[in-house]
């Protein structure tokens, strides 16, 4: 069904399309004879691991456009899903975070543990300083793996009009590399996907929604993210 003018575009119409998503098996579109089909030719396929936030990410990106995105923690599989690259923003965003206070933590009780290992070899008070130079080190272990647990960097990816977060790739300390590598073909990837994109913008932009509503029902995104990529992109139309 062509959508003409804004008008047509009606919440009730919508609602139709959600509970017919319902029924359908995976699809992208319906009168305009886009349908979903399993992807079957593999292009490539990359592993994240976050060993140490018990984390490990699989991608598999597909020639037709698609990418599996499969994610664990602490070796149970929590998500697996599909994401259709057509509607997927080229332009990921990146963030960064450095625990600096647990950084500085790990380097004073380090040097607090220098310290008394230094008056425990010029006194005799190895009772006093040996075991207060132990408690120095394992502290600063401590605080050492608590920096790398909380420091990392995340890329992530959204819808294109929807603006809806739908893949993010975190870059611990044991991952940070890999993911930075990973990233640029995933964009390579979106851009040869969109570049077979219908040209008319509002059978695009429906096709998009009808995405949203079936990355809802595989719980790829939430009920709130999946209303609000819907307002965004009524708000194309008007």
């Amino acid at each position: 069904m062509p959508l003409d003018h804004t008008a047509t575009l009606t919440a009730d119409y919508f609602h139709r399309i959600e509970k017919t998503q319902a029924t359908e098996h995976i699809s992208l579109g319906g009168d305009d004879g886009l349908t979903f089909t399993e992807p079957r030719i593999v292009s490539e396929r990359f592993e994240i691991l976050n060993r140490i936030a018990g984390k490990r990410m699989q991608l598999t990106l597909y020639e037709e456009g698609f990418v599996r995105v499969r994610k664990w923690q602490r070796n149970k599989l929590g998500a697996d899903y599909m994401l259709s690259l057509r509607f997927l923003n080229p332009k990921p965003r990146s963030s960064r975070r450095i625990a600096r206070r647990t950084m500085y933590a790990s380097g004073a009780f380090a040097a607090f543990g220098l310290f008394n290992t230094l008056l425990a070899a010029l006194t005799s008070l190895d009772r006093l300083f040996v075991p207060a130079a132990v408690a120095g080190f394992l502290g600063a272990a401590v605080a050492l793996f608590v920096f790398l647990y909380r420091s990392h960097e995340k890329t992530r990816f959204y819808t294109a009009s929807g603006n809806v977060g739908v893949l993010t790739l975190l870059g611990t300390a044991d991952a940070f590399t890999r993911c930075r590598a990973i990233a640029p073909r995933i964009v390579e990837a979106i851009g040869k996907a969109q570049a077979q994109n219908i040209q008319n913008r509002s059978d695009y932009l429906r096709l998009e929604m009808r995405e949203h509503y079936r990355l809802r029902k595989d719980d790829a995104i939430s009920q709130d993210d999946c209303a609000t990529g819907t307002r965004r992109i009524l708000s194309e139309f008007g």
